[in-house]
């Protein structure tokens, strides 16, 4: 295939601001106390965040090196997470994908009642395996998990004060995800075959919608070419399968 494609100027603005709006959504709803559908939009939410900070991880957005870190910051914060301790561990597996030193992608040789019940534990984890992995960046990981707990507190605090839930809601949601992240991040996309009828159902709903469905549908394309924004990957697939077809 060609070089990587880049993202258009009007995409790059939907894949900046598309996790913010989610949040304005969350804050919204959570505000009417509509809360099933608040969090509903508060997952969605931080699977956009997710998509976001994988593109910042890359560098795939089209951002200068400065630009690339606030989103990385900014995104990692709405997943409980320190982007850059993130950074770390994912250029890892990249680089020793499934090794004996790749403690992201662990999870891909447990069975899966391990990786749902070691999940937490195993987040917590990998915060200590980026400062060995990275440890250049042991100041700004530091400052981004001082910044996740000062987020908590303040979440606390506010129901505290006046009674409000939005934060603890939207923190509980995102818990849960990060929790589960060893299994949606790490085991099925390793487990599943590129082939697999889940794999390719999700591909055939990536072409329309849905980042977080394309990042899991295109997975084994995304670790041959980790440049290409996850929202070209779908267009970049088809591409590479017409070119080999001609």
């Amino acid at each position: 295939m060609a070089d990587a494609p880049e993202l258009t100027p009007a995409q790059r603005a939907v894949e900046l601001s598309r996790p913010w709006v989610l949040l304005a959504i969350y804050v919204a709803l959570g505000a009417g106390r509509l809360w099933w559908l608040a969090a509903a939009v508060a997952a969605a939410t931080c699977f956009a965040a997710f998509v976001q900070m994988h593109d910042a991880i890359h560098g795939s957005l089209g951002l200068s090196k400065r630009a690339n870190d606030v989103v990385l910051f900014m995104s990692g914060l709405l997943l409980l997470k320190s982007g850059h301790a993130l950074r770390a561990t994912h250029l890892r597996h990249h680089g020793k994908c499934l090794g004996e030193d790749d403690p992201e992608g662990a999870p891909a040789h447990w069975p899966l009642w391990r990786a749902a019940l070691r999940g937490p534990f195993h987040i917590l984890t990998l915060r200590l395996e980026a400062l060995r992995i990275a440890p250049r960046t042991h100041a700004v990981q530091a400052v981004e998990t001082l910044a996740t707990l000062a987020l908590l507190a303040g979440a606390v605090a506010l129901y505290g004060v006046s009674g409000r839930a939005e934060g603890l809601v939207y923190w509980g949601v995102a818990a849960g995800i990060s929790g589960l992240m060893p299994i949606w991040a790490a085991y099925l996309p390793h487990r599943l075959a590129a082939q697999h009828p889940a794999v390719r159902a999700a591909g055939l709903l990536a072409q329309t919608w849905t980042p977080i469905v394309t990042s899991f549908a295109f997975h084994h394309p995304h670790h041959r070419h980790p440049k290409v924004p996850t929202a070209l990957l779908p267009q970049w697939v088809r591409r590479g399968t017409s070119s080999q077809g001609a």
